[in-house]
């Protein structure tokens, strides 16, 4: 796509900001804004379509938000069970933290140019992600093998890979007194949706280049599912280490974001103004509760520029003993 297209897609969203009162507006009106505009470049057509394409997907996804926040929280909370169930019944001392984020709005927008740039589906599946990091004090190869343990519980409860595994689990639940009736009827229900588990990628036995480790997945709802058909999160399990390392270091997530995983001198001057059109230019002329500025969360409440964390919670034999 030409910086000319980018610029007119760089002005429509500053359009789109001043016009909306909250997040969903802005990717709404952005989409009405954009759609009625011709793209005469017939290269830069194609890409400003599969862009439109995404944003409309973007639009769907975020209008069920609530819905499928709440669907985290629970998968969290049938999480958390599962590793209280290993540390009871399998003599494990499992220590884990479980986060959970909506992606940030400029970001996945930004995201949808890129692919639709390199002529990649403009699905996103990381739209919703949940993270759980091992929190034990152990050596990083004891750590990894805890990370496979958690992802087979995974893969056999919440996928239905071990019927076997997973009676025992709903057994377990069912029979267990100290577990209080409300978290009972929210495994329960978690326990009747049909997940799929795709896209694994096992980047703590190949790492990317930039040293980047986590075992991470997509699960998508399947679409004969009565609660969300279709609906996709990312789960990555990690080390406080690999975490550190993605947050803090060489394998930071927002350095990935402002080059798209590529190297300096592989950065045209198109992937560099990539960065800079979903930006607010004016913020006297916007007029979003909550939204004031990019220099820390504290200015953006909403996720429009700083992913949006919803859950924080962790799981350990000494916070929770095993039963």
């Amino acid at each position: 796509m030409t910086i000319e297209t980018l610029r007119i897609i760089h002005q429509s969203y500053q359009e789109a900001l001043e016009k909306s009162a909250n997040l969903l507006e802005i990717a709404e009106n952005l989409y009405e804004i954009l759609n009625e505009i011709e793209i005469s470049n017939e290269e830069d057509a194609i890409i400003f379509d599969s862009f439109l394409d995404g944003l409309r997907g973007c639009i769907q996804n975020r209008r069920k938000t609530f819905e499928i926040t709440n669907l985290s929280i629970y998968i969290i909370i049938t999480m958390m069970y599962i590793v209280l169930w290993l540390n009871s019944t399998k003599n494990m001392h499992i220590d884990i933290k479980w986060k959970a984020r909506c992606k940030a709005l400029e970001s996945e927008l930004t995201k949808l140019i890129r692919k639709s740039n390199s002529n990649l589906s403009a699905n996103i599946r990381d739209r919703f992600g949940l993270k759980g990091i091992v929190q034990n004090d152990l050596k990083e190869k004891e750590i990894e093998e805890i990370i496979y343990i958690i992802f087979d519980c995974t893969s056999g409860i919440l996928a239905g890979k071990n019927r076997k595994m997973k009676k025992e689990f709903a057994e377990w639940v069912k029979g267990n007194k100290n577990i209080m009736p409300m978290d009972k009827s929210i495994v329960e229900q978690i326990l009747t949706i049909p997940f799929a588990i795709d896209f694994v990628k096992d980047y703590i036995q190949e790492p990317k280049a930039n040293g980047y480790k986590s075992l991470q997945f997509t699960m998508t709802v399947q679409m004969y599912s009565e609660v969300l058909p279709g609906c996709q999160l990312e789960i990555q399990f990690k080390s406080r280490k690999m975490e550190e390392e993605a947050e803090y270091g060489k394998a930071s997530h927002d350095a990935y974001k402002l080059t798209g995983g590529l190297s300096e001198e592989e950065l045209s001057e198109v992937d560099k103004y990539i960065n800079k059109v979903f930006t607010a230019e004016d913020f006297t002329k916007i007029h979003i509760v909550g939204f004031t500025g990019y220099k820390s969360k504290e200015e953006d409440i909403n996720g429009i520029h700083f992913a949006k964390e919803f859950a924080d919670r962790r799981i350990s034999t000494t916070l929770v003993p095993s039963n």
